[in-house]
């Protein structure tokens, strides 16, 4: 195919809005969809090639796919080699061991499933992860492998004509899922294949269908195509669902530029576009860590040196690896040596530091290790909407988020009553609270910081509190327990839901669990205790959480003075008392067991302490055995 300035020119359009939006550039919030126009274009060039093989008959798919790893590949392997290097001389135990594993997804085009596991409730923050940005690449390979297969499979069956036709159902059918998927299940929406195949798909259906256009026309269509793409640019955000039908604004843009095929415009066609749009691969490969730099470091204004090195490095990265073509043979060894290099860095993450064992424990401990994610959910969610039914049993209701799931693994290691029938209903920390009537959750909504512009999380919690009354299990409880990641923003709402609770239920005891963070994950605590030669307890009491979101040591107080107040009428379980003693607080056993995964979530054996101290201080006596006591 002929070199197309103006799907160049697209690119530098792409990348340049990516690249401005990750680094928190205000005027365009919605940069993140310079992703979807490079999946047009791959779908609209990738369609070009393939479907010119098959018609003349010449068709290679091994060729096909040589020649897209010796295209993505070199400098892929280079910016993660430098990345992992880069990285040993300053990154905890933990986070390099997890590094290991996303160059392991990013080489071998598998990120977009890694980074879609990894982002659950226990998600560690995006500008940590130095790979994140290669989930789009593994989503183009993924339809790179799928695509030129089933049009081989179908020209064997059917005509070139109904394979067009085909691809056009299939691409609605794909925007339908999208939509559908967006809404239920955003994370697997966002980052894996069948919903974002309709885009390229799209791209490749502008090859497929062509327009005949005379030089107005085509001015003008490319005119409105760049208008949607800005639209998409400036007034869609991060809050909004995506992709759902939002994404056929940069989509249905993205395909209009390219139909009108434009070579003359003054836009995509100058010879700065020209050049951005050269090094765009370059360029998005690179900016990604240059912004976690500047996270890393807390740099400020680091967009005013990161942009400018973005783009110079993206500039060196063309001119040295991209334009030096390579074979294919020179790639696989590089290939296999960074591959087992980042093996080996995610499973023996010990030979890369000099730290004894029993340190070392603690400081890779993270919810990953021994299932300790899934471990704090299994029974709050086995118990989640079930109903009382035992009537000669004590009702016990747990409410609230992963922080209520860790209690009620306490529970159940301190040894329940016979008599104890417990059942949960989860709401999750984003709501920020529990229980409120929808008159009241509408202006919470507008004031809580991490929902306020997302209907999809409103719509959610919503439906998390209406499911707190499903049952009566609110009225029948005798025992009811809140325990939520405490924010302080959300403070009087939380009151207000204790206080629909206490008026709900005029007799049921009720337990205020108080909060257990720190400011760091336990693991980077007792890193930090180890290099500065302290005891991790000491370490961990100077690191009580007193951050932006959540001043434990203000919560307890005002726990503390509602209690006895008659409208709330609760027992406040201050957890700074039972995790810390004196001038320290347990959060590693004698054998380097950390008793946390992260910053507030406990670990098996961090369960079984908290067990213990119910068992010592003589808490929940309602519900405690009273031969374990």
């Amino acid at each position: 195919m002929k070199f197309r300035e103006d799907i160049n020119g697209l690119r530098a359009i792409a990348v340049i809005a990516v690249v401005l939006f990750h680094f928190n550039t205000p005027f365009i919030p919605g940069g993140f969809a310079g992703v979807d126009v490079f999946f047009v274009i791959s779908g609209f060039l990738m369609t070009s090639i393939i479907f010119r093989g098959l018609e003349n008959n010449n068709f290679s798919v091994l060729s096909f796919y040589k020649a897209r790893a010796v295209r993505i590949i070199p400098a892929l392997l280079v910016v993660s080699t430098t990345v992992l290097i880069f990285c040993w001389f300053f990154l905890m135990p933990l986070k390099l061991e997890a590094l290991g594993r996303h160059v392991i997804g990013s080489i071998s085009f598998l990120s977009n499933i890694f980074y879609w596991q990894e982002s659950g409730y226990f998600d560690t923050k995006s500008q940590t992860k130095w790979l994140l940005h290669t989930w789009s690449l593994s989503v183009e390979w993924q339809f790179y492998i799928i695509y030129p297969i089933a049009l081989i499979i179908l020209k064997k069956i059917i005509s070139i004509n109904n394979i067009k036709k085909i691809l056009i159902v299939t691409t609605v059918i794909g925007l339908g899922i999208s939509i559908y998927a967006s809404y239920y299940w955003p994370s697997p929406a966002y980052f894996l294949f069948p919903t974002r195949a309709w885009e390229m798909l799209a791209g490749g259906l502008v090859f497929l269908y062509p327009v005949a256009l005379n030089q107005p026309t085509k001015k003008y269509i490319e005119w409105v195509g760049l208008l949607l793409i800005l639209l998409s640019y400036v007034f869609i955000s991060k809050s909004d669902m995506w992709p759902g039908y939002l994404a056929l604004i940069p989509v249905v843009g993205a395909a209009l530029v390219i139909l009108a095929n434009n070579s003359n415009s003054p836009i995509t066609s100058n010879k700065i576009m020209k050049n951005i749009g050269l090094w765009s691969y370059s360029i998005y490969l690179w900016h990604w860590p240059v912004v976690v730099i500047g996270h890393y470091f807390d740099i400020n204004h680091w967009a005013i040196i990161g942009i400018p090195l973005s783009i110079l490095l993206g500039f060196i990265s063309y001119t040295v690896i991209e334009k030096n073509k390579v074979s294919l043979k020179a790639i696989i060894l590089p290939f296999i040596l960074i591959l087992g290099l980042a093996y080996t860095v995610s499973s023996n993450i010990g030979l890369f530091y000099n730290i004894p064992t029993i340190n070392l424990k603690a400081i890779t401990t993270n919810t990953k290790t021994d299932h300790n994610g899934a471990y704090t959910w299994a029974n709050i969610r086995r118990l989640d909407k079930q109903i009382f039914t035992e009537e000669h049993k004590e009702k016990v209701l747990i409410i609230g988020d992963s922080q209520a799931g860790d209690f009620t693994n306490n529970l159940y290691d301190a040894g329940l009553n016979k008599n104890v029938e417990i059942v949960s209903r989860v709401v999750e920390a984003d709501c920020g609270f529990f229980y409120l009537p929808p008159a009241e959750q509408n202006i919470a909504f507008s004031q809580s910081p991490t929902i306020k512009d997302n209907q999809m999380w409103q719509n959610k919690c919503s439906t998390f509190i209406k499911n707190v009354d499903k049952g009566d299990v609110v009225e029948q409880a005798n025992v009811i327990i809140l325990s939520m990641y405490w924010r302080d923003i959300n403070m009087n709402w939380i009151f207000k839901s204790i206080q629909n609770i206490r008026a709900k239920n005029q007799h049921a005891k009720i337990y205020v669990i108080g909060g257990k963070s720190f400011n760091i994950p336990v693991s980077a605590l007792a890193y930090e205790a180890y290099k500065q030669k302290i005891d991790p307890g000491h370490y961990a009491k100077m690191n009580i959480a007193n951050n932006d979101l959540e001043n434990r040591a203000v919560q307890n107080k005002q726990f503390e003075a509602n209690a006895r107040l008659p409208e709330y009428n609760y027992t406040f379980i201050n957890m700074t008392h039972v995790m810390c003693h004196s001038d320290r607080c347990d959060v590693i056993d004698k054998e380097g067991n950390s008793f946390y995964s992260d910053k507030r979530h406990t670990t098996r054996a961090g369960t079984k302490y908290i067990a213990e101290q119910l068992h010592k201080q003589q808490l929940f006596n309602e519900i405690l055995a009273p031969e374990n006591q």
